[in-house]
């Protein structure tokens, strides 16, 4: 608990390079511009190596470490699982944190087969009867222009939606000399 504030959100995370770094930003400032019925609280961070996972802790704010995810699943002082890891380890992480009673939060993407996503369906839909919840972080739900877009379609004042194209488009993967990462490895991605 928080003193004369909100209940505490006590967070476990797991990753904390790029992805992970934008939810730590995100957790500590979310109070800043919302009121919510909870305060997250930057608990623990897990990532394999002890030596960067505790420099990542420093960096970005969280109370302690954890070089195995499983211990963050295990911990009486987490609520919540965030999960910031390669794709190829969602499936498996969300799935033990919900069947331990942890609610989650996923990046994408959720999984990297059918039967992995039908899987972790039916165990999110299961935790959900227990009122553990589960999401994942598509990061434009809350932008100003989509909050637009959807009071637009809901008033009406574009009348009667038939159909919708819309494209997002990103350029950090026409540089020849980007990084090889995960998301370029088929058998991560």
């Amino acid at each position: 608990m928080t003193s004369g504030r909100s209940p505490s959100l006590r967070v476990g995370m797991v990753g904390y390079a790029f992805m992970g770094a934008a939810h730590s930003q995100a957790w500590r400032t979310a109070p800043r511009f919302f009121e919510l019925p909870l305060a997250p609280r930057l608990t623990a961070i897990a990532g394999r190596d002890p030596e960067r996972v505790a420099a990542a802790a420093a960096k970005l704010g969280w109370e302690s470490t954890e070089t195995d995810w499983r211990r963050l699943i295990e911990r009486d002082d987490i609520d919540l699982i965030d999960i910031c890891t390669p794709g190829d380890t969602h499936a498996e992480i969300a799935i033990a944190a919900l069947e331990a009673g942890k609610h989650v939060l996923c990046e994408k993407p959720l999984a990297n087969s059918v039967a992995e996503a039908e899987r972790m369906t039916a165990v999110a839909d299961a935790a959900a009867a227990r009122g553990v919840f589960s999401m994942c972080g598509f990061s434009y739900r809350r932008t100003p222009a989509l909050s637009l877009a959807k009071r637009l379609v809901d008033s009406g004042a574009l009348g009667q939606i038939r159909h919708v194209r819309a494209q997002y488009l990103q350029d950090w993967l026409t540089d020849e000399n980007a990084p090889l990462t995960w998301r370029l490895d088929k058998s991560k991605s």
